[in-house]
């Protein structure tokens, strides 16, 4: 542990692993306040900014190739505030799609969005359908959860509810991610929920990514969409929707933190370790349950020849709600049981395969 004093003005960066404890003076993250004697835990691969408004004390934990570093002013871009402002005034309920590519600032915007709309006491949600980086549910999923207290990275959220695509590459199921996340959204829009934002994936260049995202959009409908760019990169988008919706075009911040591929493989791999935390191998009968490929357009039930070890899985009830992920360990088809490492031990009726291969640590296998 070690104390750090900043100044009124500064911006610490911190980037992860490591845990901050803010003790003294007054502090922001992406919007929100943090309150004395809080401690915030930044994952591996992912750096936060805490904006000092008066002078400031912390006690800082770093880990290994952890870092830290002082900045002048505020790392937000003007544009951030602009776009979050005129969304918070929108009249309810409003539906904000944020989109950008890898690495751009999604996340952190759509912390800060949830923030600047708590202020402002409305009712927010989040969903995350950025399958291969989720932060809100197990990474291959469409994930949302409720705000209810300011955040500082969305994977501190529990998942209320999950759609499970079973890949991590929205390009392998460009109409699954559409269908599944309109769903949803209409279902959250049908509860009390009256500031909705919807977060996207980082495949946003080339043809067929821009006929994508101008489908989720026009399909998802949202009151507006914000675009968060370096440059240019999401024009041929934009281009196409702001005829038919609102648009805002905010930048990318200078101080968000690139990573590599290797680095948001660990990150999924936290995802998954979530997930499976208190797994076992637990044992289902085949007469009790129906196991189905997600990407299937059929309803047909999977064949002994068609299943394979190690691979995701996903676990409903008989109301096909979502609870809980698993490895599938195996299916004996001679004595009618299905073989899963899972916490999900009750109330199980479909078993959904997808096509990631994991290990119990919840490391990918190639």
């Amino acid at each position: 542990m070690m104390k750090r004093n900043v100044e009124k003005g500064k911006t610490l960066l911190v980037d992860g692993p490591a845990s901050v404890t803010f003790l003294s003076g007054e502090v922001e993250v992406l919007g929100g306040s943090l309150t004395v004697g809080e401690k915030v835990v930044i994952r591996d691969g992912k750096r936060l900014l805490f904006e000092v408004n008066e002078k400031a004390m912390f006690d800082l934990k770093l880990g290994e190739n952890a870092s830290v570093e002082e900045v002048e002013g505020t790392t937000i871009p003007s544009s951030w505030e602009n776009a979050s402002k005129e969304a918070v005034s929108h009249g309810k309920p409003m539906t904000v799609m944020v989109m950008g590519e890898v690495d751009s600032g999604k996340t952190s915007f759509c912390a800060y969005l949830a923030n600047r709309a708590l202020k402002e006491k409305l009712k927010v949600a989040v969903i995350d359908g950025d399958l291969g980086q989720s932060d809100i549910g197990p990474p291959s999923t469409v994930g949302f959860s409720h705000v209810t207290e300011p955040i500082k990275d969305l994977f501190e959220m529990e998942v209320e509810s999950a759609c499970f695509i079973g890949v991590t590459t929205p390009s392998l199921a460009v109409s699954k991610v559409i269908e599944e996340l309109t769903t949803l959204k209409d279902r959250v829009l049908e509860t009390d929920v009256e500031f909705l934002i919807v977060n996207t994936d980082g495949w946003v260049e080339g043809e067929d990514a821009v006929k994508y995202k101008v489908q989720l959009a026009e399909k998802a409908a949202p009151d507006m969409v914000v675009g968060i760019q370096r440059t240019d990169e999401l024009t041929p988008i934009l281009t196409l929707l702001k005829e038919t919706m609102k648009i805002i075009a905010v930048d990318s911040p200078l101080a968000i933190r690139k990573r590599n591929r290797e680095k948001r493989k660990i990150l999924r791999e936290l995802g998954y370790k979530k997930y499976l935390k208190n797994a076992k191998v637990q044992l289902f009968h085949l007469k009790q349950i129906k196991i189905k490929d997600t990407l299937s357009e059929s309803l047909e039930l999977l064949t002994k020849e068609e299943i394979q070890e190690d691979l995701l899985v996903t676990l409903q009830d008989a109301q096909l709600n979502f609870l809980g992920i698993g490895i599938l360990y195996g299916i004996n088809f001679e004595r009618g049981l299905v073989k899963v490492y899972t916490p999900v031990s009750e109330n199980v009726s479909t078993i959904l395969v997808g096509k990631v291969k994991l290990n119990k640590k919840g490391r990918e296998l190639d």
